[in-house]
């Protein structure tokens, strides 16, 4: 069920995607749907904290200790970029659904957990003076920006968003964020 909800809603939208027909998709009849979950908004929240979780637990890994901001940026980069390479519909279902009014409180403190390791991320950085003086959520903004855009466009053909494309990105990202011209902090 929540594989065909999965596509509908990322395809379709929350709106536009009804019951019946997830449990179509899904093969089952519409009850068992109402069984396990007691509304659409019950079903379209337990399949945002099953990725949203998922991406959290895997981008956001301890890292070891003393690593440099730039070590750092690198690390979370590249687990944002193969998450979103291996679960592309994940990634544009979460991207469509994060600030949805329908979200739970238990959805939206999955997001919270997001932005305090990215604070402590910039805060960290800013200390050593490797980045600039920017607000934490413009630096996720920026990085969950890029890593959506490039899965988006790979999703319409438009590009191939494969190791090479996300290093390239990377090395962009990390140039508008360095304090120095050169990004090499």
């Amino acid at each position: 069920m929540l594989d065909a909800a999965l596509e509908l809603f990322e395809t379709r939208g929350f709106d536009a995607v009804a019951v019946p027909q997830i449990a179509a998709k899904a093969g089952v009849a519409v009850g068992t749907v109402y069984r396990h979950f007691e509304t659409k908004e019950a079903l379209v929240n337990a399949l945002y904290r099953q990725w949203k979780k998922a991406y959290n637990d895997f981008v956001l890994a301890p890292a070891p200790k003393n690593m440099r901001p730039r070590e750092l940026f690198s690390r979370y980069w590249n687990r944002m970029t193969l998450f979103a390479r291996g679960n592309p519909r994940a990634v544009r279902f979460m991207d469509l659904h994060h600030h949805a009014a329908y979200l739970d409180d238990e959805s939206r403190a999955l997001s919270k957990s997001y932005a305090q390791v990215a604070e402590e991320f910039v805060k960290a950085a800013r200390a050593d003076g490797a980045i600039r003086d920017l607000d934490p959520i413009m630096v996720v903004a920026l990085m969950w920006g890029a890593a959506v855009g490039l899965t988006k466009f790979a999703a319409s053909g438009a590009l191939e968003f494969n190791a090479k494309m996300a290093s390239e990105m990377e090395d962009a990202l990390w140039r508008a964020i360095a304090t120095d011209s050169n990004g090499e902090n």
